[in-house]
């Protein structure tokens, strides 16, 4: 999964537990293995320096910068995107840190091939264990795949909220009054 599915689900999660930040940590990480173990697409990592199975040496190169924008891009858009759908003045902080607990076992990855030793060993373990085998080839298909993912839980979430889209400009304004 790429890093904005992860994003929007772990903040849908957390957006129902505001109260409960901890909570909301843990089942947003939580949710990355479970997510993960859908068959899915991921982009291709182009650096060997960025790929947690090649664990090449970090090399400042053009493939480390667009493997690097790349994901960067991706997890900003998950993160904007979750605040967008889901935060409130109520929940903006929850929701945050949901959105970023679910990606962060992706990071985790990277850390673990630099530096292989527990808790990064076990998680590394849990990845590949909870990691789908099956990879989606048509790119359209498996892009889709993930929008209707995003899609679905969005609509379940705020459905069983009982709000609406667009919640995070009350958020915005909440900011904006500080």
């Amino acid at each position: 999964m790429i890093l904005s599915t992860h994003a929007v689900v772990g903040a849908a999660i957390a957006s129902f537990l505001p109260a409960h930040p901890v909570a909301a940590v843990a089942l947003g990480f939580a949710s990355h293995y479970a997510l993960d173990a859908i068959p899915h697409w991921d982009y291709p990592i182009r650096s060997a320096s960025m790929d947690p199975n090649v664990c090449g040496p970090v090399r400042l190169d053009r493939q480390f910068l667009r493997d690097a924008l790349t994901i960067g891009a991706d997890g900003l858009v998950g993160i904007l995107a979750a605040f967008f759908l889901f935060a409130s003045p109520q929940t903006q902080w929850v929701v945050l840190l949901g959105a970023c607990a679910a990606m962060l076992p992706d990071a985790l990855q990277f850390l673990h091939a630099r530096f292989p030793y527990q808790p990064l060993r076990a998680l590394q373990c849990l990845h590949r264990w909870a990691h789908s085998q099956t990879e989606i080839k048509a790119r359209a298909a498996a892009i889709g795949s993930q929008l209707a993912l995003v899609v679905m839980v969005t609509a379940a979430s705020l459905l069983a909220q009982g709000s609406g889209l667009f919640t995070a400009s009350y958020a915005a304004v909440a900011i904006g009054a500080r």
